[in-house]
């Protein structure tokens, strides 16, 4: 009789700041784990902007010398003087372009590895719910356009106030009055662009989801292109990529012709201050006043056109940043998520020797769905092998689930040896399970590389005693180039029955003591099945085993066999005690023809 114990609530606490951090800032972090290098970018684009400010001085002290008896030392010294401050502003501008580059991969590549981070920890729930090629679009194209509105933003951005400050210290200096009518338009700019980037972020927004949704029809497109060609679905796919390919082209063209007006109003704007330059500067010029001079309204002109170009600049930045803003929402979503499955502040060990499972009065539902465990209880022995049948949507994948803490219960317990599954360690909860899913996953590799991954330092002499065990020597050693052979992408070259026989192995090489079958031989063959049956009857063998499955000739040597029905278990015992209790188990025995004998 399992014992029912007080349940326990299925959301663990959140260890989430409750400051508020705006997206702009909180990427901005990034680019302070290299305070070095960011502030040398700085510097660099600070003497940069020193060397330009300077030419315009220049060119004023040349003017206002031509008049004076040694004009032309004068020219050629100011010529000489213009032409090393060019070479200088280059020679800062060439190393703040390496130095930026630099920090720019640098910050791309921590932001990808915290992203990458964060999916390999957020559980099953979080990609249940979302397309895989929108999620790699927010790690790829996202991620890419946060760092370019952060990196140009900050680097140009900062650049372009540096001359903004400079330049405008030096028209106040040469004439304060002229200077006024230089920024009269600032205002008009300062107030545009802020309502550009209010509207378009939103806009911008909707321009990054759409291109993960196509991004997620195509990835969808090349997984399945077997049955998209053996269903004649060319034209319905085509139909699907043009409906999407023009929704991205729409809210595209809606965001560009935001900015068709917004640059050039903002571009006649400027132009206007250059018109009161002509008319104010030259009124004072006319006034043949000794203070103002034509070498000085020259200088004027031209620091004018490098006041009015940061500011143009900035205002680019505008559009860069608001694309960036969406990105940024985008790629803090997953770093934001909730990993609901997360791993003990002070973990249990688990006991040695053969492993139980408890489940104690289990209920549990998927998020918006009916509870598909109802109560549930349920000992799974130590060394004995449990079955659990019954028709789709029993729960029976979900005990399995729960038992790997894929999910963690809605309330009630499950606990292994004793101990509360929320109180092992995930690392040691995994190193204790080995799992054989109907759908065989193996990475683009070789079969060695894949059969590895459970045991890293295995010998040759391991690997192919796990592959004899499982059946998969013969046909692994007849491949071009054995054992050395790449598989392709998701184990592509082989057959069914050989990627599941290969899974098997790799559990036998890991040798843990709980195992999970989960449909193990649904999609294959009888002939197949005859083959990774007797690759099973090796892998139970001595352990905890649970195995999952529809066709009840699997399971009939199983020492319990449970039904299972709407989340309770209706029926329990042994596979001749099911049968003579002539109940829905033994219905479900009459109905199957497709057995596979008894091997000795």
């Amino acid at each position: 009789m399992v014992e029912i114990t007080t349940c326990l609530p299925a959301n663990q606490p959140k260890h989430v700041s409750d400051k508020k951090k705006t997206t702009i800032l909180r990427v901005s972090a990034y680019l302070f784990r290299y305070k070095g290098l960011f502030w040398l970018t700085i510097g660099l684009a600070a003497s940069m902007a020193a060397l330009e400010i300077a030419v315009p001085i220049a060119v004023q002290q040349i003017f206002d010398g031509l008049e004076k008896t040694n004009a032309l030392d004068g020219l050629l010294w100011g010529v000489g003087l213009i032409a090393l401050l060019y070479v200088g502003s280059e020679v800062f501008n060439g190393l703040r372009i390496r130095v930026n580059n630099t920090l720019e991969q640098r910050v791309l590549l921590e932001m990808r590895r915290d992203l990458h981070s964060k999916l390999l920890r957020l559980p099953v729930s979080f990609y249940d719910q979302r397309k895989s090629g929108e999620i790699s679009s927010r790690v790829i194209e996202d991620v890419a356009s946060v760092e370019r509105a952060l990196l140009d933003g900050t680097e140009q951005g900062t650049g372009a106030i540096l001359r903004i400050v400079g330049i405008t210290s030096v028209l106040f200096y040469l004439q304060p009055f002229l200077a006024w009518f230089v920024f009269l338009p600032v205002p008009i700019l300062l107030v545009v662009g802020v309502l550009y980037s209010k509207r378009s972020r939103k806009i911008w927004k909707g321009v990054r989801e759409s291109a993960g949704d196509l991004n997620s029809l195509l990835v969808e497109d090349i997984q399945g292109n077997r049955l998209i060609q053996t269903f004649g679905l060319q034209d319905r796919e085509s139909g699907r990529f043009e409906h999407k390919a023009q929704d991205l082209r729409e809210k595209t063209l809606k965001a560009m012709f935001r900015w068709s007006v917004y640059s050039p109003a903002t571009s006649l704007v400027t132009k206007l201050g250059f018109l009161s330059i002509v008319g104010v500067g030259g009124y004072l010029v006319l006034q043949n006043t000794a203070d103002f001079t034509m070498g000085k309204l020259i200088a004027f002109f031209l620091l004018a056109n490098m006041l009015y170009q940061p500011i143009s600049q900035l205002h680019g930045l505008n559009h860069l940043i608001a694309a960036g803003r969406a990105s940024g929402e985008r790629v803090f979503e997953i770093l934001d998520a909730q990993i609901d499955v997360a791993e003990p502040l002070q973990p249990k060990p688990l006991p040695a020797g053969p492993i139980e499972v408890d489940f104690a009065d289990v209920c549990f539902e998927y998020p918006g769905r009916p509870a598909v465990l109802d109560h549930f209880n349920l000992t799974l022995e130590a060394n004995q092998v449990t079955a659990i049948v019954g028709h789709t949507g029993a729960g029976k994948s979900t005990v399995a689930n729960l038992a790997m803490r894929t999910y963690d219960v809605t309330e009630g317990r499950v606990r292994l040896s004793g101990v509360n599954i929320r109180e092992l360690s995930l690392n040691e909860l995994h190193d204790k399970v080995g799992h054989v899913a109907q759908d065989p996953f193996l990475f683009e590799g070789t079969v060695r590389d894949n059969l590895l991954l459970a045991k890293a330092d295995a010998t040759e002499a391991e690997i192919l005693h796990a592959l004899e065990q499982a059946c998969a020597l013969d046909f692994a050693e007849a491949l071009p180039d054995g054992l050395d052979t790449n598989i392709g992408e998701k184990g592509i070259r082989l057959s069914q029955g050989e990627k599941q026989r290969l899974t098997i192995a790799r559990v036998l090489l890991k040798n843990p003591p709980f195992v999970i079958l989960d449909e193990a031989t649904a999609s294959v063959d009888t002939i197949t099945e005859r083959k990774i049956q007797q690759a099973l009857d090796r892998l139970v063998e001595a352990r905890t085993v649970l195995v999952i499955a529809h066709r009840l000739s699997t399971v009939r040597r199983a020492n319990k066999i449970v039904v299972m029905e709407a989340g309770r278990i209706i029926e329990a015992g042994s596979h001749e005690a099911l049968l003579n209790a002539g109940g829905h188990y033994a219905d479900l025995w009459q109905h199957q023809s497709d057995l596979i004998p008894e091997y000795s």
